[in-house]
Order: C-alpha cells, then sequence, then structure tokens
C-alpha cells in the first residue's frame, strides 16, 4: 500500500496537463498513488489521462458523469483516493497546470515525519507564465512549527495565510478528514487552515519546490461561485466570506461537538467570534488596498489629461481651445450667436 495518496482534480488544462503530471511522476519519493478526476474536460484532457493511467500503474482515472465543480471534485478526488488506499499515512492535492520539483513529495513527506503535531507541510513557492517563464514575485513564508498555543496559530492563519497556495501542501490522512476536508465555501482554503490551525502545526519547508502556473489577477468571488457550484449557487455563498466560515466553525466545534475533546464547544464558539473579528479586518484591509491602487490608477489618467489640457489651452489660447471643444459637441454655431 502506498505511504501518499495524491488526488488531482481535471478540467480543461491539456496544454500544461502533459507537463504537470510528469512532474509529479518524477518525484523521487516514489511511494505514491496518484488519482486522477476528471470534471467533464471538453478538450484531451481525458485523452492524456487515460495514456498515463494505462502507461504507469501508480495512476488511476475517474471521469464525472456531470461537472461538480471545484471543490466537490477535489472533495471527491480525496474521497476516492482515501476508499482504494485506507492505509494511506498522508495526502495531496495537486493540479493540471503547475509545476513541482522532484524533490517537492519527499521533502515534505520528512517533514511531517519528523515531527508528530505538525499536520500539514508545504515549500516555498514561485510563480510562472503560461509558457513556464518566471514571474519576478517573491515567495511568501507562513509556518506554525513549535507553535503549541492554538490561539496564536489560529491567529497566524487567519492574517497571514496565503489563499491558493497553502492548500497545494501535504496532510495527514486523519487530520484533513477530521477539519472537512474541503468545505463547500468560497475561500475554502482560508478555512481549511484555520480548522487545522485549531489542532496542531504546519511546517513550511524552506525550499522553492513549487512553481503555480500565473495566468493573471483572475481571482474573484463571482468567479469562484461559478468554478464551484456549477450546478447552482447556495444563498449562503453570497454571503461575505469571513461570515460564512464564522458560521461554520460555530457549527462544527459548538453545534456539533465535532472537535471535541481537543477543541471543546466553547473553544469553538472562542474561534468562530475570532474568526469574524480578525478575518473582517483582513478583508477590509485588502479592500483598502485594491481601492488604494484603484484610486492610483484613475488619479493618475486624471492627472495626464490636465497636463495635456493645460498644454493644449497655453498653445492654443483659452477661447480657441473652448471653441474647438465646443465644436465636438455641435456648439460652436450656439456659441457665436449674439
Amino acid at each position: 500500500m502506498p505511504r501518499v495518496i495524491i488526488g488531482s482534480p481535471l478540467f480543461n488544462h491539456a496544454d500544461h496537463f502533459r507537463e504537470a503530471i510528469e512532474s509529479i511522476l518524477g518525484q523521487t519519493f516514489t511511494d505514491f498513488a496518484l488519482v486522477l478526476v476528471d470534471d467533464v474536460s471538453n478538450d484531451a484532457t481525458p485523452e492524456i489521462a487515460r495514456e498515463y493511467a494505462g502507461r504507469d500503474e501508480r495512476v488511476s482515472y475517474v471521469r464525472n458523469a456531470e461537472r461538480l465543480g471545484l471543490v466537490d471534485n477535489s472533495r471527491k478526488a480525496f474521497a476516492i483516493a482515501r476508499e482504494r488506499h485506507p492505509e494511506a499515512d498522508y495526502f495531496a492535492w495537486t493540479s493540471d497546470h503547475d509545476l513541482w520539483h522532484p524533490r517537492w513529495l519527499q521533502q515534505l513527506v520528512d517533514a511531517l515525519d519528523a515531527d508528530p503535531d505538525v499536520l500539514f507541510a508545504y515549500p516555498l513557492n514561485r510563480r510562472i507564465g503560461p509558457a513556464g517563464d518566471l514571474l519576478k514575485r517573491k515567495p511568501w513564508s507562513f509556518d506554525t512549527s513549535g507553535v503549541t498555543n492554538r490561539w496564536t496559530r489560529l491567529r497566524s492563519g487567519i492574517r497571514e495565510m496565503r489563499a491558493g497556495n497553502m492548500v497545494y501542501g501535504l496532510y495527514r490522512v486523519g487530520s484533513l478528514e477530521r477539519a472537512g476536508v474541503y468545505r463547500r465555501v468560497v475561500v475554502p482554503d482560508r478555512l481549511l487552515v484555520a480548522e487545522l490551525s485549531l489542532y496542531g502545526q504546519c511546517k513550511q519547508v524552506p525550499e522553492v519546490l513549487w512553481f503555480r502556473r500565473w495566468y493573471g489577477r483572475v481571482f474573484s468571488l463571482e468567479r469562484q461561485r461559478s468554478n464551484f457550484f456549477p450546478r447552482g449557487r447556495p444563498l449562503y455563498s453570497y454571503c461575505p466570506w469571513w461570515i460564512a466560515h464564522a458560521v461554520s466553525l460555530l457549527h462544527t466545534f459548538t453545534i456539533r461537538g465535532t472537535g471535541r475533546p481537543q477543541v471543546s464547544r466553547a473553544a469553538g464558539l472562542a474561534a468562530s467570534a475570532q474568526y469574524i473579528v480578525l478575518a473582517g479586518s483582513v478583508h477590509g484591509r485588502e479592500r483598502m488596498r485594491e481601492l488604494r491602487a484603484w484610486w492610483l490608477a484613475r488619479s493618475g489618467a486624471l492627472w495626464q489629461r490636465l497636463h495635456l489640457m493645460r498644454r493644449a489651452i497655453a498653445r492654443q489660447g483659452m477661447v480657441n481651445w473652448i471653441m474647438a471643444h465646443l465644436k465636438e459637441f455641435g456648439a460652436a454655431d450656439a456659441w457665436r450667436k449674439p
């Protein structure tokens, strides 16, 4: 039985899929099984997946009867891998378009093997463009290994985690299952990190071992709703994500009590309250940064237009400049009438 199971949700990335799966199968750590779950791709993804399933006994392929969306397809990849290999220690998600260094899996396995208090591990990463070129943005860092206080870990996770990055790490199977795998909410990786933080630590391997293919800034909550819930968007997905996450924590730990004895009902209530305050402030800061960038872009364009207008007036004279602009709106004749 493999020590590691890998679930790879697939959807319409045939152009980069072959390169991605080659980087996974080329790992120096070879004791793993890879489950490919195709979410009804309409490009060459099925043919490529079947080719690799027939070539490598570690690879299996499943195609959905209907589109599930990213969240449910990721959950299905975990469920199938778990069912087929129930004795596996660790689980990881991979994508159909990113690249992994050959030592990616070995380094993460070593990190989890070295410390039972670490529940999931992930590496430094760099962004690459569609053609594979290395982009300028530097790696981010986040690590709570050695932090024994759950509230410190939770606060750090809420404030500092990087959505879209940390989810592609290596998890202890039981811990991921206990944390709900992947909740059916927008920005689900933020909620996953929060839940795992209440149970244990996360470790960042200080090497660049994963290369995230970057197609430009395409994130939006509406895009997530569309990609996550193609069969119908639940009403709660329109609720602010930090409120939906806090309600989920309240329901999981306080109402259902599924975190006991490690996380009591009272602790779940406290976690929910902290989440709604801290995550709400994180969202507020992000929105302020977006508004500042928008204003700088607009104000720069406005300043340029004012500068050009000043130069035109100096060159033409005020009256001639006004007459020229009135003519554009068909008002020059009216201006000249007595």
